[in-house]
Order: structure tokens, then C-alpha cells, then sequence
């Protein structure tokens, strides 16, 4: 996974039965054994394929304990107004986000809300 790119526009979604959905923008390629690495913080980060990785960037703080919970997500990507491709990805919990996040400049969900 070296090809990072920030997912900053996104929506987390839950359905009646409690599973939860990320609607992203659509990727050009297919994801392949797609997964969630998350540590209950403010980024995930959405592994779509061996070399794309889509950070998922400021997690509201109210969906942060569901998806922690969560076996699975499904992804739906969007293209304008209309479904691309969905899928299920595998969450995996972490105690500590991947160490090259850092270096993107990623800031907390808090210090994005004081700019408002």
C-alpha cells in the first residue's frame, strides 16, 4: 500500500439492520480483497487493492464505537448520482494507525471543527 489519497468528502451511512455504509467517489481500478484499518481515532484508512489505499479522512466522532464494532463495511462508490460498484471490506481494529499517515498532514476531527 504506498499510494495514499485522502477521501475528504465522503458519507457514512446506517441501514435499519445496523450495517454500516461508506459512499465514496468512484476509483478508477477494482478493489481486490478490500479492508478498513482503523484504530477508534479520527482517520481510517480504506486498503482498496495491493497499491491503493484511500484514507477515509475525520471520522465524526459519533459513528467512531459502531465502526469499531463492526465486522464489515460496505463501500459503495459513487460516480455523480449514480452507483459505480459496492462492495464488502473487512474491518480490521489496530491500535495504532500505519506510521506513513503521519507524514500526509492529516489533523483531528476537532481541529477541522475549529475552523468553522
Amino acid at each position: 500500500m504506498q499510494n495514499y489519497q485522502t477521501e475528504g468528502n465522503y458519507i457514512v451511512a446506517e441501514s435499519e439492520e445496523g450495517e454500516l455504509y461508506f459512499y465514496i467517489s468512484a476509483k478508477s481500478n477494482k478493489p481486490h480483497h478490500p479492508y478498513v484499518i482503523y484504530d477508534g481515532k479520527d482517520h481510517a484508512v480504506l486498503a482498496r487493492n495491493e497499491e491503493q489505499a484511500v484514507v477515509l479522512d475525520y471520522i465524526n466522532p459519533d459513528v467512531r464505537d459502531k465502526l469499531r464494532k463492526a465486522p464489515v463495511v460496505i463501500v459503495v462508490e459513487t460516480l455523480l448520482d449514480n452507483i459505480k460498484d459496492a462492495y464488502i471490506a473487512d474491518m480490521n481494529i489496530v491500535n495504532q494507525m500505519p506510521d506513513d499517515l503521519g507524514k500526509l498532514g492529516l489533523k483531528t476531527w476537532e481541529e477541522l471543527s475549529l475552523k468553522k
